[in-house]
């Protein structure tokens, strides 16, 4: 074997997430890599999903090429995705951030000894909770014609708009500009209304950055972003007050998705313990 089929041996242990002991199941699925399958290494109440992998894709010389290129880290991080969400159909997970890498499974072993009481009560507090996402979606255009006749003022200036279209062009431009202030200040308020409302049926609310619309979202812009944690027995109300917020502003030309259940990327571990970072351990190794 040359030096080059050496370096590829899968050396390096690819974490996944944690989970309940006992609780993994049978994962078919290929690891990261496309090739090593899925393990599980137990220790006490708790079980750490990984796989192996080359080392030399995420740590020496390459690897941050490898991490900078699209084309590398997205089917990645994908099947990164796949793995965490196959071991939440058994039960609830601690899942791991893309790109957790130990040079061996003794590290790991060190890990599950040192946090893994730790660990397990991240789980048994997720066990009966969900993260849903919920964004608020913009059409700009329907929004700005609802402003422009809801507000008096804009209404009226509309309304006298003079028939010369010289001065009717400039007239137009200016309150243009003020109906796009005014979208701005009500697209502000409105995400911040959607939040509190949201806030009263769920455990904890992240607000995520807001992303750019592609595709069949293309001509509407995202106001709000957020990751929600709620209770699985609540997920009724939950739901039911999100499709109630969404009818009430859909005449202003704004809608409110859920999309879900989701790992628990946004609230593993626990608020209380991100503030004080007891856990910090869990990144790449």
């Amino acid at each position: 074997m040359d030096e080059r089929e050496t370096a590829m041996e899968p050396d390096g242990v690819y974490l996944y997430c944690f989970a309940h002991r006992g609780r993994v199941g049978d994962i078919r699925l290929p690891g990261i890599d496309g090739r090593e399958g899925i393990a599980a290494l137990e220790a006490g109440a708790v079980a750490a999903v990984f796989s192996r992998v080359p080392l030399d894709g995420f740590s020496g010389p390459d690897a941050e090429a490898n991490l900078q290129d699209l084309g590398w880290v997205a089917p990645r991080a994908c099947q990164h995705e796949r793995v965490v969400e196959e071991v939440m159909r058994f039960g609830p997970v601690l899942p791991v951030r893309f790109g957790t890498v130990f040079s061996s499974q003794q590290p790991l072993e060190k890990l599950l000894a040192e946090k893994g009481e730790q660990i397990s009560r991240i789980l048994d507090w997720v066990s009966d909770k969900e993260e849903w996402a919920v964004k608020g979606l913009v059409d700009t255009r329907k929004a700005r014609e609802w402003l422009t006749a809801a507000d008096p003022v804009l209404a009226e200036r509309r309304r006298r708009l003079p028939d010369a279209p010289g001065a009717r062009y400039l007239q137009q431009r200016q309150l243009d500009a003020e109906a796009g202030k005014a979208l701005v200040l009500w697209r502000s308020a409105a995400a911040e209304q959607i939040r509190d409302a949201i806030q009263h049926e769920a455990v904890d609310v992240c607000p995520l950055k807001l992303q750019p619309q592609s595709g069949r979202e293309g001509d509407r812009e995202m106001t709000l972003n957020l990751a929600v944690l709620v209770l699985r027995d609540r997920l009724p109300e939950f739901h039911a007050r999100a499709e109630a917020i969404g009818a009430a502003y859909a005449e202003e030309g704004l809608s409110v998705e859920l999309s879900g259940p989701w790992p628990p990327y946004n609230f593993c571990p626990p608020s209380e313990t991100r503030q004080n970072e007891t856990l910090g351990v869990l990144r790449s190794s």
